[in-house]
């Protein structure tokens, strides 16, 4: 699929191309410890707050990240908690309904932050409501997994990069 395809992926899809580890042949698949001197990303547990069709932001996809889920538009998912750094998605505005937006993971690179989403729309010959909607999702990560970080990423299923924005310097 290009990267900037608008054709519907659905997680069956995701899941019937990842091969089950009974089919790999033997010796495929080898796993080790990873090593505690040297890390070149860490994944970032976090804490999901909801998704949305109306949120009230106009324009193309965007990440966004704040210490209160309020300031980004979303208090209604969440409320504050000052031991969270709140990260909100957007899958930018969609002329119909059947859009969505939703975080898979966060990875931390350095000073890097990478959220790795799904992005869904509807298949051609579906139904869909006729209003303007604005897909976003919620998620919040322990400040402490964040400090430090510079940068945050919007990462799609396909790998490419939707959108970057700078992390707040506030961090206690």
């Amino acid at each position: 699929m290009p990267p900037n395809s608008t054709e519907a992926v659905s997680n069956s899809d995701i899941y019937s191309a990842i091969p089950r580890l009974s089919q790999l042949p033997a010796g495929t698949l080898s796993i080790r410890q990873p090593s505690r001197d040297i890390a070149p990303w860490a994944l970032a547990s976090f804490t999901e707050h909801g998704s949305t069709q109306q949120a009230a932001h106009d324009g193309g996809p965007r990440i966004a990240v704040a210490s209160d889920p309020a300031s980004l538009g979303l208090g209604e998912l969440a409320t504050r908690d000052d031991g969270r750094l709140y990260i909100a998605v957007f899958a930018g505005s969609q002329r119909t309904g059947g859009y969505a937006i939703r975080v898979v993971r966060v990875d931390r690179t350095g000073d890097t932050l990478t959220v790795r989403a799904m992005f869904s729309s509807p298949a051609a010959d579906a139904f869909t409501i006729q209003v303007l909607t604005s897909p976003a999702h919620l998620v919040s990560i322990d400040r402490q997994a964040a400090s430090g970080a510079k940068d945050i990423v919007l990462i799609d299923q396909s790998a490419a990069e939707r959108a970057r924005g700078a992390m707040p310097q506030s961090q206690p």
